[in-house]
């Protein structure tokens, strides 16, 4: 295990760590298990191994419990309810098209590509209805807004997912120790960006003074 992964589960970590100090707020509660299955999730990887590409088939179902928490989180901070109807019936039919496709269509020991970008673009969507629905409640900048870290975190990862996984699978196939290298680098720094700005968002949440 490198450097960039090492940094990576600490930040992991370290946000999910800071956001149990602010669990009276319901999106901190659903970012907190969200991190916690990430941890789980990325524990299980580790004792399995990437030796092989059994382990794949952890990320086929944390792809579905990833995508229904974030939803869950960005939808609660919209405040039309048919958007919010929309979100959610969303959420049933990305975690019956993912499973079905993952283990009926492509196989579980091929890499979720395909799913996480239905699940980048379905995201991407999401964050950009809740940009627009973000409302202050005071003139305070929206810097200090902890949606709008949230928001943005999810924005930049999710569209740094879509530009990675549409190359990797084919990178797999012909160079596998390239492939797992330029993946590693990459997916790490929007990483980095994700839990830095998921951080940033939680300690808002304690004071609208908190600002860039």
């Amino acid at each position: 295990m490198n450097g960039w992964v090492y940094a990576y589960y600490a930040l992991l970590i370290a946000c999910f760590i800071i956001s149990l100090f602010y669990l009276e707020h319901r999106e901190v509660k659903l970012l907190c298990v969200l991190l916690g299955v990430s941890i789980i999730t990325e524990v299980i990887v580790e004792l399995i191994g990437t030796e092989g590409l059994g382990f794949f088939i952890v990320y086929h179902f944390f792809v579905v419990l990833e995508y229904s928490l974030i939803t869950i989180i960005l939808r609660s901070g919209i405040r039309d309810y048919r958007w919010r109807l929309l979100m959610g019936i969303s959420i049933f039919v990305f975690c019956m098209v993912s499973l079905f496709y993952s283990f009926v269509l492509g196989g579980w020991r091929a890499f979720p590509g395909i799913n996480i970008t239905i699940e980048s673009f379905l995201v991407i969507c999401w964050c950009l209805l809740s940009f627009f629905s973000i409302t202050p409640d005071s003139e305070a900048s929206i810097f200090r807004h902890p949606v709008f870290w949230l928001t943005l975190a999810f924005f930049i990862y999710f569209a740094a997912s879509v530009s990675v996984n549409a190359f990797y699978n084919l990178l797999l196939e012909n160079d596998t120790t390239r492939a797992r290298h330029f993946f590693a680098v990459l997916n790490s720094l929007s990483n980095y960006l994700l839990y830095i700005m998921l951080i940033k968002g939680v300690v808002c949440f304690r004071s609208n003074r908190i600002s860039l």
